[in-house]
């Protein structure tokens, strides 16, 4: 496909820009597509990937961070990393954040529990960092979310 890519470039005919563009977009859904672990490809890397992104699922309260989840899991924290982004287009550590930010989205949506409370259950010491990182995950604060009660 690439060498095709060229020889229309070359050739300068009136559709040739069309052929380019519709080449390239093909070339790049190839790209993406040996990228991508098949479904009935079981890979190691797959696995291993499967496996922390369920131990940080099931203890995301008392995680904090990706030296923790990895040491835990036994996987060194570039190779985690990297697992998350051919996976998962995300790190592990915003994985964690964004399981933090849900369940204490839910405590404050569902119960009469303060926000210092809920910053302590997932793991923050400080509820003024706790509120940051809440409003940049769902871009408002935790004191706008209690008032939708």
């Amino acid at each position: 496909m690439f060498d095709e890519l060229i020889r229309n470039g070359l050739r300068g005919t009136p559709w040739s820009p069309k052929i380019c563009v519709k080449l390239l977009e093909g070339l790049i859904l190839k790209m993406f597509d040996a990228r991508a672990p098949l479904p009935s490809q079981n890979t190691l890397a797959f696995s291993t990937y499967q496996q922390c992104r369920g131990y940080i699922d099931q203890n995301f309260l008392r995680l904090h961070s990706l030296e923790q989840i990895s040491a835990e899991c036994s996987v060194d924290a570039t190779y985690l990393c990297r697992l998350f982004k051919r996976y998962d287009q995300q790190t592990p550590y915003r994985f964690l954040i964004r399981l933090k930010m849900n369940y204490a989205a839910e405590r404050l949506h569902s119960a009469d529990a303060m926000v210092k409370q809920i910053a302590e259950e997932t793991g923050f010491i400080n509820q003024f960092h706790f509120s940051r990182v809440f409003k940049s995950v769902f871009g408002l604060s935790p004191r706008s979310l209690i008032k939708f009660r």
